[in-house]
C-alpha cells in the first residue's frame, strides 16, 4: 500500500518514516479512515495525480502488516474504498479520531510507520 506523506514525515536522520505520517488529521478528513492506495507500476507524477499528493512523498507499507498491528483490543484493518480519482484507494481503519484516544492513536501511528519505508517510483 502506498500513503502520500510529507516531506517532513521521513527522518532526516535515518531516512525513516515518522509516526506524523499515521497520525489522524484533526480536520474530520480522516474520521472514516487513513487513505491509502495500491501501487500500479505508475511513475511518480502519475502516482501524484491520482492520489492527489502535491508533495510527490510516499511510504509503502504491506496490507498483510497493516493488519497485524493489535493495540488495545483494537485491530487495524485495510477495507478498499475506490474513489472516482483512484479506482485502487483504500482505508486504513481503526485509528482512532477522538481525544480521548489520542494516546491510542499515537501508539498506533508509531506501529504503523515502524514497517513503514520511503516509496521512491520512478
Amino acid at each position: 500500500m502506498l500513503r502520500g506523506i510529507r516531506e517532513s514525515d521521513i527522518s532526516k536522520q535515518t531516512g525513516r518514516v515518522k509516526k506524523t505520517a499515521f497520525i489522524p488529521r484533526k480536520n474530520g478528513k480522516d474520521d472514516a479512515g487513513l487513505s491509502v492506495s495500491q501501487p500500479n507500476g505508475e511513475n511518480r507524477g502519475q502516482i501524484k495525480g491520482r492520489m492527489g499528493n502535491e508533495s510527490g512523498v510516499f511510504c509503502s507499507l504491506l496490507a498483510a502488516r497493516i493488519r497485524s498491528i493489535k493495540e488495545s483490543g483494537v485491530t487495524l484493518e485495510v477495507c478498499l474504498k475506490p474513489t472516482e480519482r483512484d479506482p485502487f484507494h483504500s482505508l486504513i481503519k481503526g485509528v482512532p479520531t477522538d481525544r480521548e484516544s489520542t494516546a491510542l492513536a499515537t501508539r498506533l501511528a508509531q506501529r504503523l510507520a515502524e514497517i513503514s519505508d520511503e516509496y521512491l517510483p520512478a
